[in-house]
């Protein structure tokens, strides 16, 4: 019987990972899912990459950071300027100095979409849309119609991310639609929801069908996971450190923008999409 772990927005943060593989091997998974975004914005992008490679994930598709490595290497000074885009560069370069030439070029080839076929259950993972691996579609507070877009086509089951919340609803047509949350950078809206917690679910799965779906959220170190992003120089780590240590959100755009004007980082940016064109 499969009990298959999906694992989704782990963000470099392989602290936090090593917990959630450790808690899955005791409760006896026998395969891994990745949804997208297992790095950038943490520290050890290749340190995450080989705790994946130890599990041998069967599957895993792209997230908009493993897109956004595509558009900073297409990308031209004059073109990718915003506050978002500069942040995305300078995160990229970050990450490119340390994974391997194979990790990155794996993590650039990473499908949109992939469908698995288990006992009688078509199985679609995707990062948010099928066609599209980014913006605010899929919140757990939105409309009917964006999720039943979400479950378009003939999936029993749609496994997406990018939220960090975990979520459980139906398509109109009654189709599952899951969120396992985050590994890497647990948030919540709400202060009395916020917890330290890595998190992920396992799918056990036979021949009649989906036996169960268990929520898990896991201790790891997140004091630990701050302390190497600081002997690593981590970029733009006052929102890294502050997210581990509230579970509050900090990457807004404004935020973000006030950050690169007060550290001079269009001008970093620059230089490293001069050397990159």
């Amino acid at each position: 019987m499969p009990k298959i772990a999906i694992l989704s927005d782990i963000h470099g943060n392989a602290t936090a990972l090593e917990a959630v593989l450790a808690d899955a091997k005791a409760q006896a998974v026998t395969e891994y899912w990745t949804i997208g975004d297992n790095t950038v914005r943490g520290p050890e992008a290749e340190r995450v990459m080989q705790l994946l490679d130890q599990v041998e994930p069967t599957a895993a598709v792209l997230g908009n950071h493993e897109q956004n490595y595509q558009k900073v290497l297409a990308a031209t000074p004059k073109s990718f300027t915003k506050p978002k885009q500069i942040m995305a560069t300078i995160l990229t370069d970050f990450d490119r100095q340390q994974l391997t030439k194979d990790h990155f070029q794996q993590l650039l080839d990473l499908p949109i979409t992939q469908t698995k076929q288990v006992g009688p259950l078509t199985i679609r993972l995707q990062h948010v849309l099928p066609d599209f691996v980014s913006g605010h579609t899929l919140a757990p507070t939105e409309v009917q119609p964006n999720f039943d877009k979400a479950a378009s086509g003939n999936a029993d089951l749609v496994i997406y991310a990018h939220t960090h919340q975990p979520l459980m609803r139906y398509s109109t047509r009654g189709q599952l639609i899951l969120n396992a949350g985050t590994v890497g950078l647990p948030t919540a809206p709400r202060p009395a929801l916020r917890q330290p917690r890595a998190m992920y679910l396992i799918l056990t799965i036979d021949d009649t069908g989906l036996q169960a779906i268990d929520y898990r959220q896991v201790d790891f170190d997140w004091q630990q996971a701050i302390e190497i992003a600081k002997k690593r120089q981590l970029p733009y780590l006052e929102f890294y450190t502050e997210t581990l240590r509230t579970n509050a959100y900090q990457y807004k755009p404004s935020a973000v923008a006030a950050y690169n004007d007060a550290h001079q980082l269009a001008t970093q940016a620059r230089a490293i999409l001069m050397k990159t064109v």
